[in-house]
């Protein structure tokens, strides 16, 4: 029983790999149609498969229009091969129009309206009167397509046989296999062919159709391996991605986690150390305040003292005793003394500060070192930082009192 194009197209929609079968939905989702036909709902195509999608090609387009529409998507995702095939298939199989012109019946050679004709036009504009139909091929008929794309147009008569170059008028039907060049029959009479290998062309043709036939069908069993493979491998790169991506975000979680408890930590060892400062500046504003005023009184004293020394003896002795008596009974300048509760309070801040550098000494080696040993041992595998939660819970809390 002959196939009709329903099931070519069927066979095409079965070859395609599961990746190729849904860009080939995704595309003919997103491709134009005849005014005349409706487009295939979308969650009908999402749905589908191969069986499904030729069902709904040839309800909703018809067979013909539906095996064109198959042979735009798949050429528009490089599937040109299958293409080829389909296309091929469907020529082959399609029935003769008997509403077509008489030149798409005629054999090549035989009379039509006193014409001979070869690869003539079935396009109804050929029995219309329209300036194409007179020995040549109107570009819209799709009778004709396939045929005349393998042949120039307005080619009315069969192709030459290649002639030989030394014997005018002989015909080259041998090959030479020991020359691996066709040859006609004098040349393989001849002293250069002599013992030679020569069979005729159409054997030898024959036979390397069946090494062509043979090596295409393993090289499409290697492609249909390869598309799987492809396939497999790409659903194993969105699932690796998927996980990457997941791990990534955890990741960054954590570490921010990590981070903004070192932000809260620098900003209260910070605070408490901008406190004490401004005890401190506090302390040495006052403790300025009076040395000064000490200062400023001894100044004075000394002015007064080094004016009587070079005073004449009569001007001397002038209230000299009660100069004297005030450097005698002057106070002494006061001496700096650190209040005790500065004193804690930076103490407070060293044991602080040695314990923070020691945290963070301790976890820095601690992740560089569990991380060196997660690349050697377990290299691309999910990565864990126990070290993070090693140091953390214990890590200080700056918060405390000062």
């Amino acid at each position: 029983m002959a196939k009709t194009p329903s099931d070519h197209l069927l066979s095409t929609l079965e070859e395609l790999v599961p990746y190729d079968f849904e860009k080939f939905k995704f595309k003919l989702q997103n491709t134009s149609v005849q005014k005349e036909h409706s487009r295939i709902p979308r969650s009908q195509i999402q749905r589908a498969r191969p069986v499904k999608m030729a069902t709904l090609l040839v309800t909703y387009y018809g067979e013909e229009y539906a095996v064109q529409l198959t042979l735009q998507v798949l050429r528009a995702i490089n599937q040109r091969l299958l293409a080829e095939e389909l296309h091929r298939a469907a020529i082959q199989g399609r029935p003769p129009d008997t509403a077509a012109s008489p030149r798409c019946h005629a054999q090549e050679g035989d009379p039509v309206d006193g014409t001979c004709v070869r690869d003539s036009c079935s396009f109804p504009e050929a029995v219309s009167g329209h300036p194409q139909a007179s020995g040549s091929r109107s570009p819209g008929c799709p009778r004709c397509q396939d045929s005349h794309e393998r042949k120039s147009p307005g080619s009315l008569s069969p192709q030459p046989l290649p002639q030989c170059k030394r014997h005018l008028k002989q015909v080259q039907l041998l090959f030479c296999e020991d020359h691996d060049e066709p040859i006609c029959l004098i040349c393989s009479l001849s002293q250069e062919h002599q013992g030679h290998r020569v069979r005729p062309i159409e054997e030898v043709a024959l036979e390397h159709k069946k090494k062509i036939q043979k090596q295409l069908e393993h090289l499409k069993k290697l492609r249909k391996s390869g598309e799987e493979q492809r396939s497999y491998g790409e659903e194993k790169a969105v699932s690796f991605l998927k996980q990457t991506e997941a791990l990534k975000q955890r990741v960054q979680r954590k570490l921010e986690q990590v981070y903004y408890f070192l932000e809260q930590q620098e900003h209260f060892f910070v605070a408490s150390l901008e406190d004490v400062g401004q005890m401190v500046g506090q302390i040495r504003k006052a403790y300025d305040t009076r040395v000064s005023q000490d200062i400023a009184l001894l100044d004075a004293l000394i002015g007064e003292l080094e004016a009587k020394e070079c005073q004449s003896e009569w001007e001397l002795l002038q209230d000299i005793g009660d100069i004297l008596h005030r450097a005698k009974t002057v106070p002494v300048p006061e001496k700096w003394t650190t209040p005790q509760e500065i004193k804690q309070k930076i103490q407070l801040l060293h044991q602080k500060s040695e314990f923070v550098e020691k945290s963070t000494k301790y976890f820095s080696e601690t992740l560089r070192s569990e991380m060196e040993m997660f690349n050697g041992e377990s290299s691309g595998n999910g990565v864990c930082w126990p070290g993070v939660v090693a140091v953390f819970p214990c890590a200080v809390d700056l918060r405390g009192p000062i």
